[in-house]
């Protein structure tokens, strides 16, 4: 009898350290699926933030043209300005 019951309580044991792994593999796997949304969400954040980039130097593309040209035109007009006294 005491054979058996030695024999239950190494089953018991051996079935309570496989509940703790178990529950071990199991937050596990939570916690690899908390990081996989964070990296998720950081590479639409960062999709997004490279979009902006993009658009920021699209506009400054426009704007240093903008400037060009107005410098363009303010050098016709002075030189416009110039030439008037002579006429």
């Amino acid at each position: 009898m005491a054979e058996l019951e030695a024999r239950v309580a190494a089953l018991e044991a051996e079935h309570a350290d496989y509940r703790a792994v178990l529950a071990a593999v199991n937050a596990l796997g939570e916690n690899q699926r908390e990081q996989a949304a964070q990296l998720r969400a950081l590479a639409q954040q960062q999709a997004e933030t490279t979009a902006q980039l993009r658009s920021l130097a699209q506009q400054q593309g426009d704007t240093n043209t903008r400037v060009r040209s107005i410098e363009d035109n303010l050098a016709e007009v002075k030189d416009l300005l110039v030439r008037a006294p002579d006429r």
